[in-house]
């Protein structure tokens, strides 16, 4: 998409489609920028730009308040709030008036109660009334309310005792009555009524009887006098001054944490705060600012530290801005239900797998910062975020294994668990340490639900975006592939090429701190082109066959050359392989030349350089734009070089190896990789290291065999040549047999002392095709060897030749173990 926006901008504007593409990346960057500070502020001002500013700010009597509220300005302003609240106090303040109590009302009383009395006393009386009979009677006095109880109560006592009471009753009723009795005090006097019997009453159901009646028939003897109340009130109300409220610019008004009141709200709409335009204008200005605060230091630290990911990766940025705003924008939704719940720390391990450690550090460090500004900078949510993300980055080690999600979803748990025992453990308060089990568990829910959610995340991200993942690079890199099954059948040399290519990528990028998964893996397809062509390529020719040579065209030869980077990258397009591995394609060989052809088009033209076109040999490029391209494009020159040269010896591979890293240094195709000249030291030298392992010199078996064989030959003719003497006749002579025979040889002999000084090693040399059979040629006769009892002695030609061979055989065995090893 980005290659064909770019074609059309560079036809339009008449300009190279590199520089259309990089001016097409500048603008995907801007707009990236630009969309994080748009949506971003529209996320954090969410309710002051869509519901208004009072419920945006929280600034409704009764809610609790997340931010403390400090006075803009002074003002000075008459509290109609407290005023009237100071009003009512002022009237409630004033006591009822009540009319001089009644007389006529106890006398009343009293007399109904000697009429009840009375009846009750015919009642008892009635000598042919049942019990049932009486006690109905007794239900008639609708002035007594009497319970069942009670009602018995007076029919069992004896007559005696109920004058007692009928006496007592009375007394009780006229003593209490004589004081002023208020509607408002009877349930007050009634409870007190046990206090006013006599205490000659000492049985509990008599005391009772007395009380009941005597509760029945108390009256309020007093009435209010509502008008010299109202009077009284009225006094009060003019008594009352207006409250003035009076506030310094930046005095604190309302604490964070503090319940709105009535008197609260009045302060925020006399100073202000309240008016929506106003509020709503702030609120923005607010948000805004957080937002370009984390999108300049967020830029800052990827310009620094990840500048390709600014100027080479449009579509990978935009992404990432993508998965930073819709975390935030679930934050804000999450912000209505429980927040420790929800997963904020899915976007780090996200990050981890996508882009890598050091861009999930400072993104999830940005997204506490603006969650905490929307929260109304609680610390302890910010803390919160931060702590488990880089808990759970740090820990993510391996992302293109299942398993260590769910590892880092653990620690970030722990790290939850840790932020909210921090901020909530604290044994003097009972509320907030009945609070902390609850906190507790949505902690460690919230680091299950963070491993969930980027796993779920991570795979569908990367099959809707077709990212170079771990996952995905884990995928691309089995062997049963089917393009790389392709490049095994179809091309075989360009297969184990790019095998060895592969391997010295990773190892470099390890060494420099590159992503070394992504190269491996890229070098696997780096020269999938040449499946098209195979046989043109020299790691795909058998021996004496080369098809440039039949096509004698130099531009033909050079174009089907460079071809395979065009084609490679075609191939990748129609196998849906991830943007960032055709980048390799493109950029393993730069901008640099097929030289050979090209001087081969310049002898044909006659030595005339000016007839021949450069750019017909020259590869598409672009340069490598990342280290990991970079290292891609010293790997593959550096295997090609040694295996074309075949060098003899450590110096001759460091030397080939400085030709190649140094000449693509100063032709300029690493200016754009970010790789620094430290950067190609290492390399350079991790390159030695393996390449020396691969193509060390080997043994040429042919010379030690030829050496073995002569001093076996050699052996051989000593030990004939003392067999022919020992058979000669002695001479016979006068002179005793003793004086005049040779001195005889002694039986025993001691083996020649070895030299202590190392035997030269045999010189070396290249080892020729007719060499390969000499281990298999049939040796000299060789003598045969003593068994372990054997006592004799041993001849002095086999003594010698034994300690001579000594030495030899031991190196031999050392080179073939070295050359199996």
């Amino acid at each position: 998409m980005i290659g064909w926006a770019a074609r059309q901008i560079a036809r339009y504007l008449d300009l190279t489609e590199e520089r259309a593409t990089r001016l097409l990346w500048r603008v995907v960057a801007t707009l990236s920028a630009l969309g994080f500070v748009l949506v971003g502020t529209a996320i954090l001002a969410f309710e002051p730009i869509f519901f208004g500013q009072e419920e945006a700010d929280g600034f409704q009597v009764g809610r609790i308040i997340q931010q403390d509220v400090f006075a803009p300005e002074s003002v000075s302003f008459t509290s109609a709030v407290l005023t009237e609240q100071r009003r009512q106090q002022a009237v409630e303040d004033v006591r009822p008036i009540f009319n001089t109590p009644d007389p006529s009302v106890a006398r009343q009383q009293i007399e109904q109660a000697r009429r009840i009395l009375d009846f009750i006393g015919n009642i008892r009386a009635d000598p042919y009334s049942t019990q049932e009979r009486k006690i109905s009677d007794a239900e008639q006095i609708t002035t007594l309310n009497l319970p069942p109880v009670t009602l018995v109560q007076l029919f069992e006592i004896d007559d005696s005792t109920w004058q007692d009471i009928d006496s007592e009753i009375l007394a009780i009723l006229e003593r209490v009555m004589r004081d002023e009795i208020k509607s408002a005090d009877l349930s007050r006097i009634r409870s007190q009524l046990p206090t006013q019997v006599s205490v000659r009453f000492n049985d509990p159901r008599e005391i009772d009887v007395v009380v009941s009646v005597v509760s029945d028939l108390l009256r309020a003897n007093t009435t209010e006098n509502v008008e010299a109340t109202e009077q009284a009130r009225q006094e009060a109300l003019a008594a009352v001054s207006e409250e003035t409220r009076s506030f310094e610019a930046g005095q604190l008004i309302i604490a964070s944490g503090s319940r709105i009141s009535q008197a609260d709200y009045e302060v925020l709409e006399q100073i202000g705060l309240l008016r929506t335009e106003e509020r709503q204008t702030q609120a923005i200005i607010r948000a805004l600012l957080a937002s370009v605060i984390a999108l300049v230091i967020m830029g800052l630290y990827v310009a620094r530290f990840r500048p390709g990911l600014l100027r080479d990766e449009p579509a990978l940025l935009a992404l990432l801005v993508g998965l930073f705003m819709v975390t935030l924008a679930g934050a804000r939704l999450g912000m209505s239900g429980e927040m420790y719940l929800y997963p904020a720390a899915a976007l780090g391990l996200l990050y981890v797998a996508v882009v890598g450690a050091e861009i999930a550090m400072i993104g999830m460090i940005g997204l506490a910062f603006l969650i905490g500004i929307m929260v109304g900078g609680d610390l302890e949510m910010i803390v919160f975020v931060a702590v488990g993300g880089i808990m759970g980055i740090l820990n993510l080690r391996h992302p293109e294994r299942l398993n260590s999600f769910f590892i880092a979803g653990l620690v970030v748990a722990v790290g939850n668990v840790a932020v909210v025992s921090l901020f909530n453990f604290n044994p003097a308060e009972a509320g907030q340490a009945n609070e902390l089990p609850l906190l507790v568990v949505f902690g460690v829910m919230n680091g299950i639900l963070t491993a969930a959610t980027a796993v779920a995340a991570l795979y569908v991200i990367t099959m809707a975006f077709n990212l170079p993942t771990a996952l995905k690079l884990v995928e691309l890199s089995q062997p049963n592939q089917p393009l790389l099954q392709r490049l095994l059948r179809e091309a075989p040399g360009s297969y184990q090429h790019s095998l060895q290519v592969s391997n010295l990528c990773e190892q470099a990028a390890n060494a420099i701190g590159a992503n070394a998964e992504l190269v491996r893996v890229a070098a696997l397809y780096h020269d999938i082109g040449k499946m098209l062509n195979p046989v043109f390529f020299t790691e795909n020719q058998t021996e004496g066959s080369n098809p440039h040579d039949t096509l004698n065209d130099p531009y033909r030869s050079a174009d089907i050359i460079i071809g395979h980077v065009t084609e490679g990258d075609e191939l990748a397009r129609q196998y849906r392989l991830p943007q960032r591995i055709r980048d390799f394609i493109r950029e393993h060989h730069g901008t640099s030349q097929v030289y050979v052809f090209y001087q081969q088009a310049i002898i044909m033209a006659g030595e005339d350089e000016n007839e021949v076109d450069i750019a017909e040999f020259t590869y598409p490029g672009p340069r490598p734009r990342s280290r990991e391209t970079g290292i891609m494009l010293l790997a593959d020159g550096c295997e090609a070089a040694i295996r074309a040269r075949q060098p003899k010896s450590k110096a001759d591979i460091q030397e080939t190896l400085h030709q190649v890293i140094d000449g693509r240094r100063k032709t300029g195709e690493l200016n754009d990789s970010g790789l620094t000249l430290g950067d190609l030291n290492r390399i350079e030298a991790i390159f030695l290291e393996i390449l020396q392992a691969i193509y060390h010199p080997r043994i040429d078996y042919s010379e030690a065999v030829a050496r073995v064989r002569g001093q076996v030959n050699a052996a051989n003719a000593a030990r004939e040549e003392a067999a022919r003497a020992d058979s000669l006749p002695a001479a016979v002579n006068d002179a005793p047999a003793v004086d005049e025979s040779p001195e005889p040889r002694p039986t025993t002999s001691k083996p020649p002392v070895k030299s202590t000084a190392p035997t030269p090693p045999a010189p070396m040399r290249p080892v020729r095709d007719d060499d390969a059979d000499a281990d298999s040629a049939p040796l000299a006769e060789v003598p045969r060897l003593r068994k372990a009892d054997d006592k004799s002695p041993k001849p002095d030609a086999e003594a010698d030749e034994t300690a001579d061979d000594a030495p030899e055989d031991s190196g031999q065995d050392d080179e073939q173990s070295d050359d199996k090893s």
